[in-house]
């Protein structure tokens, strides 16, 4: 019997298909979970080069 083989993960292949451009400063975007004590938490589209400050989270766009 042959063993099995894992799954093929598409996250790789896709990463920058998905992606988005910010609208206002024109850098691309990821999408990250955000957690918080004061104001909505969920899924967002936050910078690259995001650092969690709340300048940051003013540029995080809802993931709809």
């Amino acid at each position: 019997m042959a063993g099995r083989r894992p799954a093929k993960i598409a996250s790789k292949k896709k990463g920058k298909a998905v992606g988005k451009v910010c609208p206002e400063t024109g850098k691309s975007m990821i999408v990250v979970k955000l957690i918080r004590a004061n104001g909505p938490s969920g899924m967002f589209w936050v910078h690259e080069d995001f650092d969690g400050s709340d300048k940051a989270v003013g540029y995080a766009i809802p993931v709809r």
